[in-house]
């Protein structure tokens, strides 16, 4: 099942990874892991959540990220570690925002709920140049940064830029939060009879219906000099293309 593959390759295929490089005395200069602002939770006061604050993950890919964390950081004595924590990543080949971007190619702008929704995104190309800022800089082993465009978004302003991208006039569509939930479970049930992981799932949607996904980046900022190249909406425009060109969408 998907939530047994969180742990397999979160948890396990982290701690499989060190033990091996420990057996084996291999000494890396410098171990990058990427995890995820899911292994931290969401914003629940709406105060963009911090590298220190205390994790509060909400799902099973939550857990098996922080999990995964945990394993990395018993060798911080051992080896030069760095973690990542990425928010939502989008970009050229990326599936999980494929559904939506289909919707907005209909001209639909789907909003689960009635209230606004917040999220920090990240670019692919963005994290893959954090990564190479990070092999190039100095850090305390053990070090975790938030990575990400400095700005939140709404789920409807990210629409909006995906339909300007398409040229497309977007009507709102609102899916009544049980309505989403059944759709979910649906996919869910579906993915296991299947055996295929499913892009909508209950941990997904759970991750979906929370207020707000804000990570603060101000750590990455000032210890880094890490600062994304892409703009919102270079980036969403540059990943929209990429879709159309290879009949994606």
């Amino acid at each position: 099942s998907d939530v047994a593959d969180y742990y397999t390759v979160n948890q396990q295929g982290t701690a499989s990874l060190f033990k091996s490089l420990h057996d084996q005395k291999i000494l890396p200069k410098k171990i990058i892991c990427l995890s995820s602002l899911a292994a931290v939770g969401p914003s629940f006061d709406g105060k963009p959540v911090r590298e220190s604050d205390v994790p509060h993950p909400i799902t099973p890919y939550g857990k098996s990220k922080l999990m995964g964390e945990a394993e990395a950081l018993k060798f911080k004595e051992v080896y030069p570690i760095v973690i990542l924590r990425a928010p939502a990543v989008f970009g050229p080949r990326d599936k999980d925002f494929l559904q939506y971007f289909k919707w907005i190619k209909r001209g639909a702008l789907p909003a689960i709920g009635s209230k606004q929704r917040y999220m920090s995104l990240c670019y692919v190309k963005d994290l893959i140049r954090a990564f190479y800022v990070c092999s190039q800089k100095e850090l305390e082993s053990g070090e975790i940064f938030n990575i990400g465009d400095q700005n939140p978004c709404s789920y409807d302003e990210f629409g909006e830029l995906a339909g300007q991208a398409m040229g497309k006039k977007l009507k709102k569509v609102k899916i009544p939060i049980p309505i989403g939930y059944f759709v979910a479970l649906i996919a869910d049930i579906a993915g296991r009879i299947n055996k295929k992981p499913s892009i909508l799932n209950l941990g997904k949607f759970k991750q979906m219906r929370q207020r707000a996904w804000i990570a603060d980046m101000k750590k990455a900022k000032e210890k880094l000099s890490f600062q994304p190249q892409y703009s919102l909406q270079e980036a969403v425009q540059e990943t929209i293309n990429w879709y159309l060109k290879y009949n994606w969408l």
